[in-house]
């Protein structure tokens, strides 16, 4: 009859693990292509706790798509989110979930909100005025996105000509813990619109 020794049990817990990294890694991979850099302090196994959607030859707008079940079309609780990118989807996307007694912020850098105000000047106005609404902009340029909305992380990674090439998403609570600190981290550094200096 055979047992494992302790040191044997360690070194088979260890293996485990490590195939369980090597496997998330290759599930992964399309988004840690463009995205590693902000999973570095990502706690372990909350990676392998997240959906994966990706952008497809014959499904390029499969992370989009997914991006807008989620959010779906009724109005949310609360809406944190974001945004690297101006987007008309994204636009109207938030603005069918914004009800009454919704929280909605966003952040977006000096690019997108240069943008935003050239692109579509009225529903920036609009946006502007609502009392629930607030925008803030960061100080540094945007390379991913994110949402957090009534107890579900999303998280985008966007290539260099900003195509969104994959989103990982989840309601767990180690994942929205997660993903509601990445947006900590981002809001921290960034002010309400109307603070900002020309």
């Amino acid at each position: 009859m055979y047992h494992l020794t302790p040191g044997g049990t360690i070194v088979h817990e260890q293996y485990e693990r490590f195939t369980e990294a090597v496997e998330c890694a290759d599930r992964m991979s399309e988004f840690l292509a463009d995205a590693a850099e902000i999973c570095e302090d990502a706690p372990p196994g909350v990676l392998g706790q997240m959906n994966i959607t990706t952008a497809a030859d014959n499904d390029p707008h499969a992370p989009l798509n997914r991006y807008l079940t989620i959010v779906g079309n009724e109005p949310v609780d609360r809406f944190r989110g974001v945004a690297p990118i101006v987007s008309r989807v994204f636009n109207e996307s938030a603005e069918a979930v914004l009800g009454e007694n919704t929280r909605m912020e966003l952040i977006v850098d000096r690019g997108v909100l240069e943008r935003s105000i050239d692109a579509y000047p009225d529903s920036f106005e609009r946006a502007r005025e609502l009392d629930q609404f607030e925008l803030r902009i960061a100080e540094e340029s945007l390379d991913f996105g994110l949402l957090v909305v009534d107890g579900h992380g999303i998280v985008s990674a966007y290539d260099e000509h900003n195509n969104l090439t994959a989103l990982v998403d989840g309601d767990a609570p180690e994942v929205v813990s997660w993903v509601e600190s990445l947006y900590e981290s981002v809001r921290s550094t960034s002010v309400p619109v109307d603070r900002l200096e020309p």
